[in-house]
């Protein structure tokens, strides 16, 4: 790890009261996480290549307390009080546990902000730490975190806690709220979750005593019909951390030039994940989309007018949870992995969800043509919108604790693939007192109309579906070939010219099993049975409530 002309020195020595550096003679226990007393058993090395050596001390002994988080002190100049405390993340990654708020947090190791911690730590001793020096430092505290006998959860924004979930407000406080039951409470100190941030993270409003949410549609240019469940996606998408268990749904806005869909977005992300970045352009790759979504809770797209099945295949994963993994280097066979895990929003004019597997995981929401007269300058809703935030963040933390209260009871009565999302919806219909299955009938309904627009998006499933629709009184059954004769008669010169029209009926059979899911939506069962003859039969059982 180190150059050939440095050399290292790792003498066993104990701290005395003064700092100095003592010869060690018995093993001592490591006190708690946050505990501020020197260690007993630290080891020693001198990494040179400075006008002046640098020590560093690690400790690897055992917590006294079973309740403390198990960490390895390193310590800078023998007289400087400030230790760095590093533990592993249950992704392999290095951190930094800090103490100097009332709420401890963490700093990823070789990060701009711990770096500098580095620096100021030598220059009050008098050394002034060149690049390599501080690289050298970071690749040992990485080392000795990957040595390390035991991970920690480390979260970003959302962590759960008992019964419920803490959020993280992102000011230099580090102010937490946790939302449990039927319970909102601020958590000025004394949290034991760890959080980390980065460099584009901003601070979320402080949430209001008193909250409203219904402040939120002055700014949502949504119908009375989606509004429910623009309300229902942000509180799911605040209530649930990046667990494995978590799954998320793609929110799809909608709506013609000029009706809001960036402000809308603009909006979400003040309301979730404040950055500095804002609304992103498409990815050009799903190591791209990896990447950004480890370090944000939500990633909002804008303009999208459709991407590839590669990058369709990478939503779908984003939606559920999983990873990426590469070569580390072309030259050598390492490889890099990069959980692809977050909350996705994409806006766009035409209908771009052109694969039905990924329409089923989305809920679409339509914004209304906005008339001239309604129409505001963005500094005069950006006023009104920070004056309002308080309360609405008030009331969606309120909401979000009244749907804790109910999700135990709460009966799905329209389950969809996100049944997680349909069960939210009807715990949401118990806190607001409406109708049973209102809400849920909304986004089956979302997904239903997600479903034919990907449908029509294709020549072939488009072709399936006008036949069963307009041909089939209940069930029609024949052969692949007897079939492609059917829907070639019903197709039109362009459509068979087409690079995704099937021009044999083996074509066929296989390009039919993909559309199966997205006809089922449609109330049209496509089913395909093997032997000496091949039969396809399609029955028409009505559109699914």
């Amino acid at each position: 790890m180190f150059h050939n002309r440095r050399k290292v020195y790792m003498p066993q020595t104990s701290e005395t009261k003064n700092g100095d550096p003592t010869p060690t003679t018995e093993a001592g226990n490591q006190a708690d996480i946050a505990s501020q007393e020197a260690v007993t058993t630290p080891t020693v090395s001198w990494v040179s290549g400075d006008s002046r050596s640098l020590p560093v001390v690690i400790d690897t002994s055992s917590v006294s307390s079973a309740s403390a988080v198990p960490v390895q002190l390193v310590q800078f100049p023998h007289n400087l009080p400030k230790k760095l405390r590093i533990i592993r993340a249950k992704n392999g990654a290095a951190y930094s546990v800090r103490f100097d708020k009332k709420n401890r947090y963490v700093l990823a190791v070789g990060t701009r902000v711990l770096n500098n911690i580095i620096r100021e730590e030598g220059y009050s001793e008098g050394l002034t730490l060149r690049q390599s020096s501080i690289t050298d430092v970071n690749h040992y505290l990485q080392a000795k975190a990957e040595a390390a006998a035991t991970s920690h959860d480390v979260w970003y924004r959302v962590a759960p806690v008992d019964g419920g979930v803490e959020v993280d407000l992102g000011d230099d406080a580090h102010t937490r709220v946790r939302i449990t039951a039927g319970k909102v409470e601020p958590v000025e100190d004394g949290s034991k979750t760890l959080f980390y941030r980065n460099q584009s993270m901003q601070p979320m409003a402080r949430p209001a005593e008193t909250g409203n949410i219904k402040l939120l549609q002055k700014y949502a240019n949504l119908g009375d019909a989606e509004f429910p469940l623009f309300k229902g996606w942000l509180t799911y998408t605040l209530a649930h951390p990046k667990l494995p268990s978590s799954k998320y749904v793609i929110l799809v806005i909608s709506g013609n030039q000029g009706s809001g869909k960036s402000v809308l977005c603009r909006l979400i992300l003040q309301l979730l994940d404040p950055n500095s970045i804002g609304i992103r352009v498409m990815p050009g790759n799903t190591k791209d989309l990896a990447i950004a979504a480890q370090n944000a809770h939500v990633l909002c797209y804008d303009n999208v007018r459709g991407f590839s099945e590669v990058l369709s295949d990478a939503f779908c994963v984003a939606a559920t949870g999983g990873a990426i993994a590469s070569r580390q280097l072309y030259s050598d066979a390492e490889q890099a992995v990069i959980y692809l895990h977050v909350a996705l929003v994409l806006n766009g004019i035409d209908s771009f969800i052109g694969q039905p597997d990924l329409a089923q995981r989305c809920v679409t929401v339509v914004m209304k043509a906005l008339k001239d007269s309604h129409r505001k300058s963005e500094a005069d809703m950006a006023a009104g919108l920070q004056a309002d935030l308080p309360a609405i963040m008030r009331g969606l933390f309120d909401l979000i604790a009244k749907v804790f209260v109910h999700l135990p009871n709460a009966e799905v009565s329209n389950p969809e693939r996100m049944v997680d999302f349909s069960r939210w919806l009807a715990a949401m219909e118990l806190a607001d007192g409406v109708p049973d299955g209102l809400y849920q009938d909304s986004y089956s309904f979302s997904i239903k109309q997600g479903q034919r627009d990907s449908l029509l998006d294709s020549n072939l499933a488009a072709a399936v579906l006008s036949f069963a629709e307009d041909q089939i009184t209940d069930q029609w059954a024949g052969t692949p070939t007897e079939l492609l004769k059917a829907l070639n008669a019903l197709a039109t010169s362009g459509t068979l010219r087409s690079k995704g029209w099937p021009l044999t009926a083996i074509a066929l059979s296989k390009r039919l099993l993909p559309l199966q899911a997205g006809l089922l939506s449609q109330g049209i069962t496509v089913e395909l049975s093997r032997g000496k003859h091949r039969v396809v039969t399609i029955t028409k059982s009505g559109v699914k409530k």
